[in-house]
């Protein structure tokens, strides 16, 4: 917003200025001088308004897009959960027999160590 308040502002002050120039150093007529006035003052309503109108539709086209992109997060985010927690479930036993086998092993190598003491 701060770009086109700059831009607004700038072309507002640069038509001023135009103008001053103009009115300075014209040799033509003061009927001809207050005619091209009021159409560039004209050119310059209609180019804000456009300006204005412009500005609009983008943000309202910014607010649309940042709500999908929100829905589309949270979509994914969803889906993210399921597939954890689908991919916790399908581990799960494999877990508890990877668990078992150390226990297994554990006890294995505690009855080698007791075996090779009293060897």
């Amino acid at each position: 917003m701060a770009n086109t308040k700059s831009l607004l502002c700038g072309l507002i002050v640069g038509g001023l200025i135009g103008g001053a120039a103009t009115l300075l150093s014209t040799p033509t007529s003061g009927k001809d001088v207050r005619n091209k006035i009021k159409n560039n003052r004209k050119q310059l309503e209609d180019y804000l308004q456009l300006l204005k109108e412009e500005s609009t539709l983008l943000k309202e086209q910014v607010l649309k897009t940042a709500k999908e992109g929100s829905e589309v997060i949270k979509e994914v985010s969803v889906d993210l959960k399921k597939s954890i927690s689908q991919f916790q479930q399908e581990i799960e036993p494999h877990k508890r027999d990877l668990q078992n086998e150390i226990a297994e092993l554990e006890d294995k190598i505690k009855q080698l160590e007791n075996t090779l003491q009293h060897s």
